[in-house]
This record gives C-alpha cells, sequence and structure tokens, in this order.
C-alpha cells in the first residue's frame, strides 16, 4: 500500500456518508441497546478512518486496519436493521478507501473479500431475495473500486507535478546561481587580460617619465603623484579580481575546495560520492578555476541524468600533467549516438581555453567517466 494525500472531497464524503448512512441504519432498529451497540459500530468506524487511515498510519500494518473495518462492518449488519442497506453502504465506502491507497492486485483482493462476506449475509439473512442485492453491490464495489483507483492516480499525479515544480525551481536557482558565477569569471578575466594590463603599462610609462625628471623640475610633483594613483588604482584593480574569483578557492587549494564541494553535492543530492587525491598542491589560478568549474558541471550531469549510486572523483598528478577524473556507476549512454548538450560543451571549452583536454568513456547501464587533463605549469 502506499500513503497518498486524502483529498478534502473524500474526507466530506466519508463523514458525511458515515454520518447519514448510521442514522438510517440505526432507525430501524427497535431496541435502545441495538442502537447503542450500532452507533458504538460506527463510531469504530470512523475515528479508525479518521486517526488511522487519513493521518497515514495505517501503513504500519495495512491488513490488520482493513481486517478490523469488515469485522465493524459486518458486526453493523448482523445487529438486524431493517434498513441494513444503509449500513452495507459503508462496506462501498471501504472499497473506495481500499482502492485509493492500494496496488490493483492488493485492492481486488481485499474488495472481493469484502464483496464476499457482505454477499453471504446478506443471503443468509435474504434468502432468494439476497441475489437481487448482491448484483446490485456486485456494481457498486465494482464502481467504487474503480473510484478509488482514479482518485490514487489523481493524486500521484498531483504529486509528481508538484516534485516536478519544486526541481525545476531547483533548476532556475541553480541557472541563477551558475550565471552569477560565469559573470564574476567573465569579468574578472576581462580586468586581468585587459585593464590591469593596460594599468600597469601606464605605471610603468610614468615611472619611466619620473626618472627623466629631477625633483626641481615643475612636472616631477604632477608625474610621481599620477605614478602613485596608478599603482594604487592597480593594487585595488588586483583586489578587486580576487574578489570576483570562485570563493571556494578564495582560501583553499584545489584540492580541499574540491573536497568540500563533493561532499557538500553528496549529501544535497543523495548519492554516495568519494573524493581522492595524491596531492594537496594547487595548480595554478586558472587551472585551479577550470578544473573546479569542470566537476561542478561533471557532477551536475550525473545528478540529473546518470541515475547513479556512487561516483568517485579524484584529482592526481601524473607526469606533467593534472587529471580530473569524475567516474559514476549509473545508466551510462552511447557517446557515438547522443548529441553532446551544453556542458559538455562548456567543459570542452574551458579547458581547450587553457590548453587542456576532455576525454568521455561511457557505454549504456556500466557508467560514464569524463577525465579532464590539463598540462601542469
Amino acid at each position: 500500500m502506499q500513503r497518498i494525500h486524502i483529498p478534502h472531497f473524500l474526507d466530506v464524503a466519508t463523514y458525511v456518508s458515515v454520518a447519514a448512512m448510521s442514522v438510517l441504519g440505526i432507525s430501524g432498529l427497535s431496541s435502545l441497546p441495538l442502537r447503542l451497540l450500532a452507533l458504538g459500530l460506527v463510531l469504530i468506524f470512523g475515528l479508525l478512518y479518521h486517526f488511522v487511515f487519513r493521518s497515514g498510519r495505517y501503513e504500519r500494518s495495512p491488513n490488520l486496519y482493513l481486517g478490523v473495518q469488515a469485522v465493524t462492518l459486518g458486526l453493523l449488519f448482523l445487529v438486524g436493521s431493517d434498513n441494513s442497506d444503509a449500513f452495507n453502504f459503508l462496506f462501498v465506502l471501504l472499497a473506495v478507501h481500499i482502492a485509493a491507497v492500494s496496488t490493483p492486485r492488493v485492492a481486488t483482493v481485499w474488495i472481493a473479500a469484502c464483496f464476499i462476506v457482505l454477499s453471504l449475509i446478506m443471503l443468509a439473512t435474504r434468502g432468494a431475495d439476497g441475489v437481487y442485492a448482491v448484483l446490485f453491490y456486485s456494481v457498486a464495489f465494482i464502481v467504487g473500486g474503480f473510484f478509488g483507483y482514479t482518485i490514487q492516480q489523481a493524486e500521484s499525479a498531483r504529486d509528481r507535478n508538484h516534485q516536478l515544480v519544486e526541481e525545476l525551481q531547483a533548476t532556475q536557482q541553480q541557472l541563477r546561481e551558475a550565471a552569477v558565477i560565469e559573470e564574476r569569471n567573465r569579468l574578472a578575466r576581462e580586468l586581468h587580460d585587459s585593464v590591469k594590463q593596460q594599468v600597469f603599462g601606464i605605471v610603468m610609462q610614468l615611472g619611466a617619465a619620473r626618472t627623466l625628471l629631477n625633483e626641481e623640475t615643475e612636472a616631477y610633483g604632477p608625474v610621481d603623484e599620477a605614478e602613485r594613483l596608478a599603482r594604487q588604482a592597480g593594487a585595488e584593480l588586483t583586489t578587486l579580481i580576487r574578489e570576483l574569483r570562485p570563493p571556494d578557492l578564495e582560501s583553499k587549494t584545489l584540492a580541499e575546495a574540491l573536497r568540500e564541494y563533493v561532499s557538500g553535492w553528496s549529501r544535497q543530492n543523495g548519492i554516495g560520492a568519494d573524493f581522492k587525491t595524491d596531492s594537496a598542491s594547487s595548480t595554478q589560478l586558472a587551472g585551479d578555476e577550470t578544473l573546479f568549474r569542470v566537476t561542478q558541471e561533471a557532477l551536475a550531469n550525473v545528478a540529473r541524468h546518470s541515475q547513479a549510486h556512487y561516483v568517485t572523483v579524484e584529482l592526481a598528478h601524473r607526469d606533467d600533467n593534472v587529471m580530473l577524473i569524475v567516474e559514476d556507476d549509473g545508466t551510462g549512454f552511447d557517446p557515438g549516438r547522443a548529441e553532446e548538450g551544453i556542458g559538455l560543451d562548456s567543459m570542452r571549452e574551458r579547458l581547450s581555453a587553457i590548453g587542456g583536454q576532455l576525454d568521455i568513456s561511457s557505454q549504456e547501464a556500466t557508467g560514464t567517466k569524463v577525465v579532464a587533463k590539463l598540462r601542469r605549469s
């Protein structure tokens, strides 16, 4: 059995049906003790629904719950009400509950059992007239079963849609964060490769001009002050570039940053992961950032597509190369038939920009291995 969210309309229908059918059924009893007994049995049925079924506690022992409810309704029928069909309707209501939370096979068994019990009681108490009632309730039980199954499918679809919305929101947040990080990196590269070099050139030119002047020259003071301001601007620019670099690498080596990231990724996605390294040393800045981003993208692909249970991330120094290896035990794919997405293209472009390369090996049902190779400078 599975737990579903009990729809509001089913909740209301159950309480209204229990109240209405109990009044009708009890009105058909002639003595006060029998009425009190019937009222007690109806209360048991309603309380079990409220405190056990709708709260999900039935999952601990579903067969016990259904068995107690079926016995309760059977005893209600046996009290001998002239309006016993009112109590019989509660059997149909129970069939709806069963079909709403059970697999089709389990629901069929339980609903058939309830129908057989009800049929035997009616045939025993009504004789030949009970045959017509049996035929009527056979249709009622079938309709109730289909109605309960429809509720189950509708609630399952609602839960899936809710999960998809949550995943979409999480993906949107990740995309926003990735866009911000990418823009930070782009700005850092632009500032380092253009503006900082120009400022450095200005400092050198002002320094050369200052050496050609002596302190008595009228232009010496302004040139010296301009050189000081240019050096200050260069220092502030260096600070800004450092602030724009990946925060994970700000005060950690690449190995330390990767170990922390892999551990957090594993907890967040519920996928086992292990990080290995043969050295705690770090490559130079450009290599650190690129390998860190490649790891992020590779693990994101694992979480989105691989259905893996375990991932290993290894940072190794072999000969003159730094090797980053991300390997999972997921479903894999055929590289010759699959179209590479933006993520793989992004990893290749990052590595290619600094002289590295990306190799991907994968087969269906055997997992995927991503190897980033970067020459150590």
